[in-house]
């Protein structure tokens, strides 16, 4: 529970009770389930052309290519991003149950062109001079890819051709030549034989209806944690300031910095200081500059990207960080009484740790946007041993502050247990928010252009709804006209009175400011 030297938040009002914990409880799942249906309805996030070549991958003792060229048109700044994959068959000369892997080399050419014209769609020819108004965005570029065939799998994994993050083109042009087939020979299995496979190439950019459908929530979310925020008082006198359900309402939506600056600063809780926090660093995890990241297309665009992937790494951190704090605050039940909640120094290492975990967020993101801009064919996967270490650490340190969470958790279960209904609420919403956040960053959900629509609306309402929530139920009963440091005499969960006044006299004289719902 809060601090008693603190002035008392919404939800330990008299009135709050099991009904507020209840309509709380059910507006928040009801809501999070509400986007989750909308996410697996709404529109796919890629748009694909599919093909299949037949092509002849030669022995290795031989100079001859196979070529595949793909064309995509009329692409526009909404598409987002341009991804080419492509996965391989297994060959007939190969055994179906053997697992094996070779390097597979080859050419990739990809011209871009703002123009859609009969002489580049007819291009034949791929070098420098040309003069059709084309651009070369890459200049038969040499790369080097793993193939990996499961055992009793026909096909490898999809393997990256070209990666490109803005949509600077109307049109390309994407030409892929196959050297060899590498050191597939090794296996013995080929009977020195060229290998007739297929190969099935797909080129994907993002839906424009999903690039619509991720604009409109995304600002809907800013616009929301906005008014969260800054909401005014309506009880400005007049009739309807006569109304006790006017007045009743007009307490609900007041924003939360609103009603937190109306008390002095050494009156803010702990939890509140960090509320303040995290909704401020909310407004920006949900991408206000999206729009300038679509629709600069230039170096901006890559530049606010990594931008919000700050943004975001920020605010995942600084939520992970504040259920470190909070739980070890809770475990410690000598602490519940103080107004020092331990300070700085007694959270330094899990801070440091955080900042780590911040730290190897950014770089990864950073160095893999970086190659990428040096050489659209970059694939992350074929960095070998450095993807390996980079994705073990990733998990290692995911793994480390799961187990650090339910330690504490653990730790403090007699206290939470303890606690009255609407503080079993936040932990409940808390210990389902983390869930989602670790399960999150193992599948990867919260990568900046998702699998899913689901993914997407899942995860922000999921963290947009807990700081909402978070917000609404610490927010300060204290009025605003009421400047002065003492409490408002509010009913503890037990039946014992809380401050220096009786419930009653409070009624009395600030009709509303303990009916909150």
């Amino acid at each position: 529970m809060e601090n008693q030297s603190f002035n008392a938040v919404r939800m330990e009002s008299s009135k709050f009770g099991k009904r507020g914990v209840l309509c709380t409880a059910l507006m928040f799942f009801l809501t999070f389930a509400f986007t989750c249906v909308l996410g697996k309805f709404g529109p796919p996030v890629f748009e694909s052309h599919d093909g299949t070549s037949k092509l002849r991958i030669n022995r290795a003792s031989t100079n001859t290519m196979s070529t595949w060229v793909g064309n995509l048109v009329n692409l526009v700044p909404e598409n987002q991003l341009l991804w080419v994959t492509c996965n391989f068959e297994r060959p007939d000369s190969i055994n179906a149950s053997y697992a094996f892997d070779y390097t597979q080399e080859m050419y990739v050419t990809v011209l871009g062109s703002h123009e859609e014209t009969s002489d580049f769609l007819a291009i034949k020819k791929f070098d420098e001079t040309l003069d059709n108004g084309a651009d070369l965005v890459v200049a038969k570029q040499l790369a080097s890819r793993k193939v990996d065939f499961k055992a009793n799998e026909m096909y490898s994994r999809d393997i990256t051709i070209f990666n490109l993050h803005t949509m600077p083109y109307k049109n390309f042009k994407v030409k892929v030549e196959f050297k060899n087939a590498g050191d597939i020979d090794k296996y013995g299995h080929a009977n020195h034989e060229d290998h007739q496979m297929n190969v099935m190439f797909t080129m994907r950019y993002v839906n424009r209806d999903y690039t619509s459908f991720e604009f409109s929530w995304k600002y809907t979310f800013c616009v929301v944690t906005l008014l969260v925020m800054f909401f005014p008082s309506l009880n400005r006198g007049g009739l309807l300031s006569r109304s006790k359900t006017f007045t009743s309402l007009s307490l609900i939506f007041e924003g939360f910095t609103v009603r937190l600056w109306s008390t002095k600063w050494k009156m803010w809780s702990y939890q509140q200081k960090w509320i303040m926090v995290l909704l401020v660093q909310l407004f920006f995890f949900n991408d206000p500059l999206i729009y300038f990241e679509v629709y600069n297309t230039k170096i901006g665009g890559e530049v606010l990207g990594g931008i919000y992937i700050g943004f975001m790494a920020t605010f995942i951190c600084t939520l992970m960080l504040f259920w470190l704090c909070a739980l070890d605050e809770t475990r410690d039940e000598k602490n519940l009484g103080r107004r020092d909640k331990g300070g700085c120094n007694k959270h330094a290492f899990k801070t440091a740790f955080m900042v780590f975990f911040w730290i190897y967020l950014v770089t990864t993101y950073a160095h893999i946007r970086m190659q990428e801009k040096d050489d659209p064919t970059y694939e992350a996967a074929q960095e070998g041993d450095r993807f390996v270490f980079a994705t073990a650490l990733g998990g290692l340190l995911t793994v480390i502050y799961t187990l650090w969470f339910l330690f504490y958790t653990f730790k403090g279960l007699y206290v939470l247990c303890t606690l009255p209904p609407p503080f079993l609420f936040v932990f409940a919403i808390t210990f389902f928010t983390f869930s989602a956040t670790v399960v999150g960053i193992f599948i990867a959900a919260l990568y900046p252009v998702p699998s899913a629509a689901l993914d997407f609306l899942g995860m922000y309402s999921l963290y947009n709804l807990y700081i909402w929530t978070m917000a609404f139920v610490y927010a300060p009963l204290k009025n605003s006209s009421n400047d002065t440091e003492e409490n408002y005499g509010v009913m503890e969960f037990g039946g014992e009175l809380r401050g220096p006044s009786m419930i009653g006299d409070i009624a009395s004289q600030e009709e509303i400011d303990d009916m909150q719902l």
